[in-house]
């Protein structure tokens, strides 16, 4: 055997969580200040209000992807439904004093909830970001970065949940495409999606009703209100089970997998 052909002490190899740590806060800096423009649908940061119910419903989802899963010990979901009060402080159209400084208290209590996924994340991140040779993922820069916390999994759960709301604030065109809807929940809810959906929302004419009613207005907050309820804490679940770590050198060729 050669010194080439040696197997690698891989104790001997330097290991670090901080790339990852360093994009973890970043995407929370975007979550709660700068907003993210580039992902698909846009974040807008919570410090200066949301365009729309969407746009709301939208930083809710990204904010439990980011928090891994514990925005609610902030925000619960049932504090994002209509006529709840929070909801109308955080939009735009009520820019007014005290919405910005509900905001504003938000903002900074939600910062527990971040330093507590932070905190989480750091014990669950082991990732190998330095060579033998020394190659390191020092320059990793986090405004570059496009996975959320630096890992492909979250990547997709985020996608996927988004493309979810998106398909659900749109309404279906019929009960076949519905079915689908519902059946494609398992993904980006990890498998947490709640058990017997599709019964209970056919047991419910008016909700059936405005699930595949496009375009009425009414139909549309029924949709919202049901994203909030009957959604949204199957996402929060799912980024609650996301753990585990990803090697990677210092090309960005990931060496194993991340466990769910």
């Amino acid at each position: 055997m050669t010194e080439a052909d040696e197997p690698v002490d891989e104790k001997s190899i330097p290991r670090t969580t901080r790339p990852a740590l360093d994009v973890l806060d970043r995407d929370q800096d975007r979550l709660l200040y700068d907003g993210d423009p580039s992902r698909s649908p846009p974040i807008q940061p919570l410090s200066e209000g949301f365009d729309s119910a969407f746009h709301a419903l939208s930083w809710y989802q990204a904010a439990g992807i980011r928090t891994l899963g514990h925005v609610d010990r902030v925000i619960e979901p049932a504090d994002m439904l209509p006529m709840g009060g929070l909801l109308e402080k955080l939009l735009t159209v009520n820019d007014d004093r005290q919405s910005v400084y509900v905001r504003r208290r938000l903002v900074e209590k939600l910062d527990d909830a971040c330093d507590l996924a932070y905190r989480q994340f750091r014990e669950r991140a082991g990732e190998r970001v330095e060579t033998a040779d020394g190659e390191t993922w020092k320059d990793v820069d986090p405004d570059e970065e496009s996975n959320p916390l630096m890992r492909p999994a979250f990547r997709r759960l985020d996608q996927g949940q988004a493309a979810a709301l998106l398909n659900l604030w749109t309404g279906f065109e019929d009960r076949e495409e519905l079915g689908r809807w519902v059946r494609s929940l398992s993904a980006p809810t990890n498998g947490e999606k709640p058990s017997g959906l599709l019964d209970e929302i056919v047991a419910s004419p008016p909700l059936l009703e405005a699930l595949l009613e496009r375009d009425e207005q009414e139909a549309k907050v029924t949709r919202y209100r049901f994203a909030v309820s009957a959604v949204m804490p199957s996402f929060l679940a799912a980024a609650r089970t996301l753990s585990g770590g990803e090697r990677t050198d210092s090309s960005g060729k990931t060496q194993g997998t991340f466990s769910t």
